[in-house]
Formats: structure tokens, sequence, C-alpha cells
């Protein structure tokens, strides 16, 4: 099982140095998500290009978060088009969280209402093209939850991430840090990153499912496709038409040479990019 330490760290953390960071770093922590703005779109956390910059320049993976008090479903895509602007330029190994907390406004709304939200701001942002993720809700199908629970355990079945405690202090640096575990391999540190010889242009066809990208179960002649593409490219599938395991461990792969997000999930990003190689 796949489990990583990290930080989340916000303007209360204060502007941290690169030292710091590295500091922070010999902890056993290998990421931070850092908080990008908030507050339907008005308000940007002016440490966070800070945060990105030191942190990146100690060696720690990065993903950024957005605090969420969207009561309807324009006012959440309006937060997610903000959240993917903060985040534009930056090459981020961790999603972009959608922080679901504030009990003065999402507080007083129905699960059914906060749900509509969620799957709002979660179409908006996989629309313009980077990964998503939601945080301290109940179930729901399909998306990763990172919950919130201060104890030696967490009650929630199967979260993606779960800050465990608000009181993590490292020598060096003041304050004190929300902790995390990380259950899900966001970075796909394994596979080689030698990039294929060159060669002439892919010929075959490559196209997307309706939804825009391809995820875990999907079956047929795109995903047929979509593996001949990436053994064009230097990997060894068996080509069954099935998402699986493998196919995903190669969709990283071809994330990571090309600076793409690494999430498995070969979307609209990484079409264009194999639309590139292809010409």
């Amino acid at each position: 099982m796949v489990r990583k330490k990290g930080i989340d760290v916000s303007y209360w953390n204060g502007w941290l140095t690169e030292k710091q960071y590295k500091k922070i770093k010999k902890s056993n922590i290998e990421f931070v998500i850092a908080r990008s703005g908030g507050y339907r779109g008005t308000m940007v956390d002016s440490t966070f290009d800070n945060n990105y910059r030191q942190s990146k320049a100690a060696g720690l993976d990065f993903g950024a978060y957005y605090y969420s008090t969207a009561v309807n479903t324009r006012q959440a895509k309006l937060e997610a088009r903000h959240a993917v602007r903060l985040c534009r330029g930056k090459k981020l190994q961790y999603p972009i969280w959608m922080d679901v907390e504030d009990a003065a406004t999402q507080g007083r709304l129905s699960k059914t209402a906060l749900t509509r939200v969620i799957k709002a701001f979660v179409k908006e942002v996989k629309r313009l093209g980077y990964p998503w993720l939601t945080e301290k809700i109940g179930s729901l199908s399909g998306i990763d939850v990172w919950v919130a629970q201060y104890n030696s355990h967490t009650n929630y079945r199967k979260p993606a991430m779960w800050q465990f405690s608000s009181g993590g202090k490292f020598s060096g640096v003041p304050g004190t840090f929300d902790l995390d575990w990380s259950y899900k391999d966001y970075t796909g540190d394994s596979g080689s990153e030698e990039p294929p010889e060159k060669k002439e242009p892919y010929p075959g066809p490559l196209s997307l499912p309706f939804r825009g990208y391809f995820k875990r179960g999907d079956k047929g002649r795109k995903v047929r496709e979509l593996q001949r593409f990436l053994n064009w490219c230097g990997r060894d599938l068996k080509v069954d038409g099935v998402y699986g395991d493998k196919t995903i461990a190669a969709v990283k792969w071809f994330e990571r040479r090309n600076g793409l997000y690494v999430d498995g999930l070969f979307g609209r990003a990484c079409l264009k990019k194999a639309k590139a190689m292809k010409k």
C-alpha cells in the first residue's frame, strides 16, 4: 500500500524558506499541499507562489487546495476557474483539492445541495485540464476524498488522503503544521524515464471517450488504440482493450516524460501532446 507523509500550508504558516523546507523534508515529509486561494474567487493566498518555489527548490512534491465557500453550482464553477488560474505555470505532482469545511456557508447546505456544488467544481476543474479531488465530505462515487480526523485512525473507508494532526512540529521551523498521509500514488515514482528512440510519426488513430479522459475499468476499441500508441512510445503492453493497472502505469510514464500532471488519466492534455508526436 502506498503511504506518503506530507503537510498542508497556508498564509498562517508564514513565509517559509527553502532552508526551512529542507529541514521539514528531513523529517520524512515528501509532499506539500498549499492553499492557493478561496472565497468564491476573490481571495489569493499571498504565500502560495512562495510555497511553490521554496518547497520545489527543497525537492518536495507539490499540490494545491482551494478554500471553498460556494453554495451553488455557478459559484462553484467560478471558484474552479480561479483555482486553475492560480495553478497555471506550476508543475503539480498532487492535484487541486477542494476544501469543503466552511460552516457559515456550506455548513448550512443539505447533503444533496453540497454534493451538487462539489460535482460542479470537479467537472469544471477537469474541463480546464487539471486533475481534481475534494476534501472533507461524505461518500461521493468516483471522487477521491481527503478527510480530516485528528485521531490514531480514521473511520472513513479508504480515503485517498488523511489529515491526521494539526500539531506537526519541525526542528528549526517555527509554528505547527497540519500533517497528512497520502494513500494513493499520485506521483508515479516507478518506471523508466528514458524516451523512445526517434522514429516515424505514429500512424494509427487515437481518440478519447465521451467524458474526455480514460479511467480505470474502461474497455473497448479506443483503449486498444491508446495501448498501441503507448507501445509505439516505448512501452510493452498487451493490447487487450482494458484500462487496468499496467495501462495506467504506462500512462503515468507518458505523463512524466512529457511534463504533464501525473494522475494516470489519459485526457485532453495527454491527447494534445500525443497528437504533436503524431505529426
